[in-house]
Order: C-alpha cells, then sequence, then structure tokens
C-alpha cells in the first residue's frame, strides 16, 4: 500500500512540475525575445497552468471523435513518458532495477510507436502526414540514442544507472567522452522533437501535426507528455554524463537538470528547423558513424 502512494505522489509532482516546465519555457522565451510572456493570471503569470489545465479538462468533450485506436495511442504516450520517470535514480528511492538502459530504450520504443499511431489514427490528411514524419524522425533518432547508451554500457559495464552514477565519482563522462555527450544530447533532441526537430507537429507548416485533431484531455496528455519527456531526458544526461545526484544530494541532480532543460529552451528560442531529410543526413552520416568506432573502440 506504501508503495503505491509512494508512486501516486510521484506521478502527481511529476505532473506538477511538467505543468509549470511549460511556464518556466514561456517565460524564458519571452525574455529572450524582450517580451514579458504569461503575467495577468495571478502573481506573474504563476497560475497560468492551472488556468490551460481547467480550460482543457471543460472543453466539450472530445473522445466521441476519435477511435479505440487513437485513444490507445495518447494513453500508451502518456504512460510511457511518465514510467521512464521512475528510472531515474535519486537518492532513497526505491525504483531501482538492474536493466535501468534497457527500459529506458524499450519506453522510447514504445513512445516513438505511440506518436507514429496519434498521426495515422486519425481522418485528417495533416494528422497523418504528422505520423508519418513520426515514423522517419524515429529511423533518425533512434539508433545514435541506442548506439550511445551501448557505447556507455560497455565504458561502465552495467546498465544499473545507479552503478553509472557511482562509475563518475571522480570523473564524469561528458569530460571523459565529450564527443558521445555531444552525440547523445543531439540524439535527444531528435527523440523528444525538440527544436530544430520538430518534424511531428511542426505548427508553421502542419497547424499542429499529429496532433491536429485532439482537443480537450486528450490534447493536455499529449502537451503534458511533451514536457515530461523533456524533463526525462534533461534528467536521464544529468545522470548519464554529469555524474547524477552525486553525494546522494536531489538538489545537485535537480540543479542539474534545471540547466540542461534551460539550454534545451535556449536552442528553441535561437534555432531554425531542419529539413527531414538533414536530420536523417546528420543521423546516419555523422553521429551513427562515431558512435561506431566508439563502439570498437572501447572493449580494446
Amino acid at each position: 500500500m506504501i508503495f503505491i502512494l509512494e508512486i501516486l505522489l510521484f506521478f502527481i509532482c511529476c505532473i506538477s512540475l511538467a505543468a509549470y516546465l511549460s511556464l518556466f519555457e514561456r517565460k524564458l522565451i519571452a525574455r529572450i525575445q524582450l517580451r514579458r510572456g504569461p503575467n495577468n493570471c495571478g502573481f506573474c503569470g504563476i497560475l497560468q497552468p492551472i488556468a490551460d489545465a481547467l480550460k482543457l479538462l471543460f472543453k466539450k468533450n472530445s473522445l466521441d471523435n476519435h477511435s479505440k485506436q487513437s485513444i490507445f495511442s495518447v494513453l500508451l504516450l502518456f504512460s510511457m513518458t511518465l514510467m521512464q520517470l521512475t528510472l531515474i535514480p535519486i537518492p532513497g528511492s526505491t525504483f531501482d532495477t538492474d536493466y535501468g538502459l534497457l527500459l529506458i530504450v524499450l519506453c522510447h520504443t514504445l513512445i516513438a510507436f505511440s506518436e507514429i499511431l496519434i498521426g495515422l489514427s486519425t481522418r485528417s490528411k495533416y494528422g497523418i502526414i504528422g505520423g508519418n514524419r513520426a515514423y522517419l524522425q524515429t529511423l533518425g533518432g533512434h539508433l545514435p540514442f541506442v548506439l550511445s547508451i551501448i557505447v556507455l554500457m560497455l565504458m561502465s559495464n552495467t546498465l544499473n544507472l545507479k552503478d553509472i552514477v557511482t562509475f563518475q565519482k571522480d570523473v564524469i563522462f561528458m569530460f571523459k567522452i565529450f564527443p558521445i555527450f555531444v552525440v547523445f544530447f543531439i540524439a535527444s533532441l531528435m527523440n523528444t522533437s525538440r527544436i530544430p526537430f520538430d518534424f511531428i507537429e511542426a505548427e508553421s507548416e502542419l497547424i499542429a501535426g499529429a496532433y491536429v485533431e485532439y482537443g480537450g484531455i486528450l490534447f493536455a496528455m499529449i502537451y503534458l507528455s511533451e514536457y515530461l519527456n523533456l524533463m526525462f531526458i534533461s534528467a536521464l544526461t544529468a545522470t548519464l554524463f554529469l555524474g547524477g545526484y552525486g553525494d546522494s544530494s536531489i538538489p545537485v541532480l535537480f540543479v542539474k537538470t534545471v540547466l540542461i532543460i534551460s539550454f534545451i529552451i535556449l536552442i528553441r528560442a535561437i534555432l531554425p528547423r531542419y529539413r527531414q531529410d538533414q536530420m536523417i543526413e546528420i543521423s546516419w552520416g555523422i553521429l551513427s558513424p562515431i558512435l561506431l568506432i566508439y563502439t570498437i573502440l572501447v572493449p580494446l
């Protein structure tokens, strides 16, 4: 019973943080663009995420317009983005497994599959185009992401994330294998559909892309999944390359995660979007060969 309550509390905290992460992103981008951002709902816009949530929850029920497949796809996306957050090691956590890296790859595969289904389950041509782009993005981003994890596994000789944190006690992996850190970071942007690789949504040309027909609570779940993914990939990067929680300190991991999130948001504010063929060329022509070379050399 205590374990179930701990899981529920953890999920509620993650969802709340994801909601306010959206406000943080809007505020930070506004500062970069010399704007004020949300500021009318509560003091300095502090209640804006709550107002957005209420607006979506009390929208007209849109479930009647969707097939069981599209509803299942959204639920799969939301559950997997929540589930993967439990794999991030923190001091005192009861969520620990010797196959953490393997489960992360599995979760990311299911998330990519759900994003493809979300687009292909709609009747809109824009949604179908978004689903096809999700398929191509999976081909481009998944290979370097998995190869990066294989390199880390070979270097640390473990799939356990806590063991990887311990392995970095003297020298963090960012300094030891900086090229792999850069490759992993770029692959993570591809996997999470962040600018400059946000082809699935591409609001400027596809009008929300794969998500164009989703509204109400389904859109709220998709929207939250995007920020839960951002939280996870930032915390994972901090764990794998920046030493994670260090000397058993949760604030240390939190600060590292926030710094990575801020950098990802900065990229969104200043970089234009690549074309999809350019993304495939970067992934298969540059990132993957670098990782294959490291995969061969590390055991030697």
